[in-house]
């Protein structure tokens, strides 16, 4: 005898193909694997323009949403989407930068949301004062926009990007400043493990190749990173990698 099934209540008014709908919405789909997902934040149509004709050149970067207006919309969609990668266009200087970028680090804790900023290159000590603030690049509007791309995939890992004719320049000059804030600090602290540890960190590794070489979990390589976090005070990658560089552990 062939087994009737039931058919599940729907509320009033309520056809199984708008529940479908509503179930869909509610679950939003997985990120496939490779792609990355980026908001974008460009007042100028113009530039917007050449920002989206270079994305739509790759398939697997993701545009989740475009602001234009304001700050705080801006912000209210970082606090909504969690974008991995914001990238953000201005052509005038703005005098809160910094502000908005520490703001956009402060949303970011638990979403790894990467900050990409995009314009005419400033001093490398406007550099120095971004990247401290919590900007992982500044991709200059003067290079080929076909690199940005490449700008992307880089600080989604949470890598620097900067111009490539200024970045020996630039490193230079904030290893000095690191260096010079890090000064008082010894490495006499650290375990042999996160002496070996930080100097991975300096060769640029990821946790999990960190894992692979000294043969520990990655769930330990986090654990000793925030011991020598703690025990250095320092508050990110950056500067633990310059401060390896500087210490010339390698």
């Amino acid at each position: 005898m062939k087994k009737i099934s039931k058919k599940e209540p729907t509320a009033r008014g309520e056809t199984p193909a708008k529940k479908d709908a509503a179930a869909a919405k509610a679950k939003p789909a997985a990120k496939p694997e490779g792609h990355v997902q980026v908001l974008v934040f460009c007042p100028s149509d113009l530039i917007l323009a050449g920002i989206l004709k270079a994305l739509e050149s790759d398939p697997t970067i993701d545009v989740l949403n475009i602001e234009k207006n304001t700050i705080d919309i801006f912000m209210d969609s970082i606090r909504k989407l969690h974008p991995e990668v914001v990238l953000f266009a201005s052509i005038e200087p703005l005098p809160n930068i910094r502000e908005i970028c520490k703001a956009i680090r402060e949303l970011s804790k638990g979403q790894k949301t990467q900050l990409l900023l995009l314009g005419n290159i400033p001093s490398h000590e406007e550099v120095v004062g971004l990247i401290n603030s919590g900007a992982r690049g500044y991709f200059d509007l003067n290079d080929a926009l076909s690199q940005l791309t490449e700008a992307i995939r880089i600080v989604q890992k949470g890598e620097i990007w900067l111009p490539r004719d200024k970045m020996s320049s630039i490193m230079d000059r904030i290893i000095s400043v690191v260096g010079r804030d890090m000064k008082e600090k010894t490495l006499d602290q650290l375990t042999p493990t996160e002496f070996q540890v930080l100097r991975l960190i300096g060769q640029g590794k990821s946790n999990d190749e960190i894992a692979e070489v000294l043969f520990i979990s990655k769930n330990t390589v986090r654990s000793h990173i925030k011991s020598i976090y703690a025990k250095l005070d320092t508050h990110s990658r950056l500067q633990l990698a310059l401060y390896a560089i500087n210490s010339a552990l390698f």
